[in-house]
């Protein structure tokens, strides 16, 4: 069920109505109702696989913080968090190693045929890729008596289970998720349903849409036309696609957190937020801090920091890095673009810590002078960095991307053919300088969130009230007049939910 979809809109109104209706002990049965229809009407076996995590994690993390064995304990939670790993890896590989021995052998022969898998459920079901991290991170702390186990079978399955987040995050942590589970049986109706609250989630939820109907459709037409086209395409053409490609992305999964924030609040649920203006970062490990903050932090905790971290020297520090970055790219996929995805970033934060030390090999602790100068090209420079790592999660193959790349920097003729570009990609005049609004006003919002080192919903409710209704009117009437939505448009589905 699509966030953009009429069907989404009937479905949460009928949820939060149904959530406020029922008395305080009745919230946390009707949410988890709302959660298993969510499943259902996205994807029939994806409830049962949700089920036996739920089952598994919670039965064993109870049994875990019981045992007073050390070794049963570990052989306990090694079981448990292989089945889960072994499960995930199934359902994300088993497509690209069909595709691997297809190619390689021909015949159309393939480990399992996908129409047999469909039948049986072995097609990844929806979100099992961050609710496994959610599981993983909710047993890990457990065992490390971080927080208790949760003895409620049915509020662990509302956590795990819960539906804004469940298709591309944020992922939640137990210590920061559970509490506030506890708390809505135990709250009064209006300390949920806060004004200051709701308003804050209305409006993520609208700029939310506002980042996906206005800019990342219209973006993706764009994109999708020049990946058609790559081999042919010159310097300018291919630089164009890169960088609209980097607008995509983040309107299209930034505006999915949003959205999943604002609908959390409507329930009295605080979500972490995921993201804080990445393209402003100064260098790839700022960039990591700011995108998909949920999961860059999950794979610190549980991942980087229990390899060593920073503590045991320069060598190892760095291959850690790798090897987070490595299991970054094969967490989006087996393909091998997303394994050179996740290795160049980790090559770029390795150079960079070459930088740094050089650096200050040379120049000590003075100051170099410039800062305003050096921070700004800093950030262009980061920008356009990880604007070319993008092509390869774009591309089909590694090779593809490597083409796209050679012809980005050989195939330059100037800005010769920028009108034949700029309206034979798919998008007329006019949407196309509805695109560049949509990014000029993003680029805004990002800025001013930016200084005020808080998230654009707050800083807007924060506004003078005539100022505030002022922005949101602007926003409405933005989404309903130039969002590409509605009957005779087929909108595209969130990237991040394919993974």
């Amino acid at each position: 069920m699509s966030f953009q979809s009429f069907k989404f809109a009937v479905f949460l109104a009928a949820a939060v109505g149904g959530f406020y209706a029922v008395p305080k002990k009745g919230r946390l049965a009707v949410l988890l109702i709302f959660n298993i229809l969510f499943f259902e009407w996205a994807d029939s076996f994806a409830g049962i696989w949700l089920l036996s995590s739920v089952c598994l994690t919670w039965g064993c993390a109870l049994l875990v913080e019981k045992g007073a064995d050390r070794t049963k304990r570990r052989l306990l939670i090694g079981a448990c968090l292989s089945f889960q790993l072994i499960l995930l890896a199934v359902f994300k590989y088993l497509p690209v190693w069909n595709e691997i021995i297809n190619k390689t052998y021909g015949r159309g022969l393939q480990i399992v045929h996908l129409d047999v898998a469909a039948k049986f459920g072995l097609v990844a079901p929806i979100g099992i890729s961050f609710y496994t991290l959610e599981a993983i991170g909710y047993l890990i702390d457990v065992s490390r008596g971080k927080y208790p186990a949760e003895k409620s079978f049915w509020r662990f399955a509302a956590f795990l289970s819960f539906f804004p987040n469940i298709m591309s995050g944020p992922i939640e942590r137990g210590d920061h998720f559970l509490g506030q589970l506890r708390e809505i049986t135990e709250k009064k109706r209006r300390e949920l349903l806060n004004y200051d609250r709701v308003m804050q989630g209305l409006i993520a939820m609208l700029l939310g849409y506002g980042m996906k109907l206005i800019v990342a459709q219209r973006a993706e037409i764009l994109v999708n036309q020049v990946y058609s086209m790559y081999q042919d395409a010159n310097s300018f053409t291919m630089l164009m696609a890169a960088f609209f490609y980097a607008v995509q992305i983040y309107c299209d999964f930034a505006s999915y957190s949003m959205i999943a924030v604002g609908v959390g609040r409507l329930f009295g649920f605080e979500l972490v937020q995921n993201f804080k203006q990445p393209y402003f970062a100064k260098n790839l490990t700022d960039f990591w801090r700011r995108w998909h903050i949920s999961l860059s932090s999950w794979l610190r905790d549980y991942i980087y920091i229990p390899l060593g971290g920073g503590r045991k020297g320069l060598a190892v520090r760095q291959r850690n890095i790798l090897l987070v970055f490595l299991i970054s790219g094969l967490w989006h996929g087996g393909a091998p673009q997303f394994l050179a995805w996740g290795l160049l970033h980790g090559a770029g934060q390795v150079v960079q810590d070459f930088y740094k030390k050089a650096k200050q090999a040379v120049f000590g602790e003075a100051k170099i002078g410039l800062e305003k100068l050096r921070h700004m090209l800093s950030v262009l420079l980061t920008f356009f960095t990880v604007m070319c790592f993008w092509i390869f999660f774009r591309s089909e193959s590694v090779s593809m991307a490597v083409i796209c790349l050679k012809n980005m920097f050989t195939r330059w003729n100037g800005f010769l053919y920028w009108r034949q570009f700029l309206f034979t990609m798919g998008l007329e005049k006019t949407q196309f300088f509805i695109a560049v609004a949509g990014i000029a006003v993003l680029f805004g919002i990002d800025l001013i969130s930016e200084k005020k080192k808080q998230e654009p919903a707050v800083w807007i409710y924060r506004m003078p009230l005539p100022v505030r209704w002022a922005i949101c009117l602007f926003l409405i009437g933005a989404v309903f007049v130039v969002g590409q939505y509605g009957k005779g448009f087929d909108p595209s589905g969130f990237i991040y939910v394919e993974f």
